[in-house]
């Protein structure tokens, strides 16, 4: 027997030995049982997550009041800067500009940071939120003894409205976190 004929008997001999234990193996994994849970609409729809975004939409406002204001005192300072352009000597001239410019470079900065800000603020409430529908989920799963959840953007087939349970999870987030308090930046 040449070394390849040798390798296949021994391939054979095994699988017909391994063959009872892997389906015995195979016996005792549960069938998969799925749910389906639509996440965009609980993004959209959950009120934690509404009451959050209308905290931050306030908070944005105001702070963008604040900017409007300030940049109303920018552009009156270069007007001025730019009408004593004549009588001012050129090193004085740039002095007042490279200010000018030091102050308007300092505004994006805090423009940038407070937008960055507001993102980890919605963050963290998402975050909240995802831990809520975790323990929610852990809930149901005990409950409807399903052991795979998905989400519906990931589902190309959607045969049956039993499984989707995106509905009770509103229900139940919506009771557990209502709302969520927005830990906003103090002073600011």
């Amino acid at each position: 027997m040449n070394p390849i004929s040798k390798f296949l008997v021994a391939v054979a001999a095994l699988l017909c030995v391994a063959m009872p234990g892997l389906a015995m193996a195979q016996a005792k994994v549960p069938p998969a049982v799925i749910a389906v849970i639509d996440g965009q609409r609980i993004n959209r729809e959950a009120a934690a997550l509404k009451n959050a975004r209308q905290q931050l939409e306030q908070y944005r406002f105001n702070f963008q009041s604040e900017i409007a204001k300030e940049e109303e005192k920018l552009r009156a300072e270069e007007q001025e800067i730019a009408r004593q352009r004549s009588v001012l000597a050129p090193e004085a001239f740039e002095q007042r500009r490279q200010a000018f410019q030091g102050k308007v470079i300092d505004l994006q900065k805090r423009i940038q940071e407070r937008s960055q800000s507001l993102e980890k603020m919605l963050n963290s409430v998402r975050d909240q939120v995802t831990l809520q529908v975790v323990e929610i989920l852990k809930g149901l799963a005990q409950e409807r003894g399903f052991n795979i959840v998905l989400d519906r953007a990931q589902v190309q087939i959607f045969i049956g409205e039993n499984i989707d349970i995106t509905a009770e999870v509103l229900k139940r987030l919506d009771q557990r976190l209502p709302s969520v308090k927005v830990a906003l930046p103090a002073g600011k």
